[in-house]
């Protein structure tokens, strides 16, 4: 996915799962709660495999302008989209719950994220297209 493609520098992602539409929302503010899980993690954390998550946004601006594929899936604080590298045990760890311990998981992947919030200004009865993505970063192999 090349949207995708744009959120890490030097990575090709594979097996993309997508999900657009159009909305129109009913307030001034657009937000989605959302979990990011991997079976990447913790193996293949800071290596060449970053399995990523992307929400993008096109509309109109209220502080002017257009929304083009704006990612609003990013690490709380930063402008770093919802990856394997950007959100672990290490890094960013306050965001991040290992899977990999517990004697019944709740999901089968090895870690994933606390509920994160994907937030913007909007217009309401504005047009909106969403764009919810995740790939495979660097191989096709094991998904998030």
């Amino acid at each position: 996915d090349t949207d995708l493609d744009n959120l890490l520098s030097g990575f090709t992602t594979y097996d993309a799962s997508v999900l657009e539409f159009d909305l129109v929302p009913a307030g001034s503010v657009l937000e989605f709660q959302y979990v990011f899980a991997s079976e990447e993690y913790p193996e293949y954390v800071g290596s060449s495999y970053n399995d990523v998550f992307g929400f993008f946004i096109d509309g109109q601006n209220p502080a002017g302008g257009y929304y083009i594929k704006e990612n609003i899936a990013i690490v709380p604080g930063t402008t770093m989209p919802v990856a394997i590298n950007n959100v672990n045990a290490t890094t960013n760890s306050a965001y991040f719950i290992d899977n990999t311990d517990t004697i019944i998981p709740s999901v089968v992947f090895d870690g994933y994220t606390v509920t994160m919030l994907a937030q913007i200004d909007v217009i309401a009865g504005a047009t909106y297209h969403l764009k919810m993505a995740i790939g495979d970063a660097g191989d096709g192999i094991l998904d998030s």
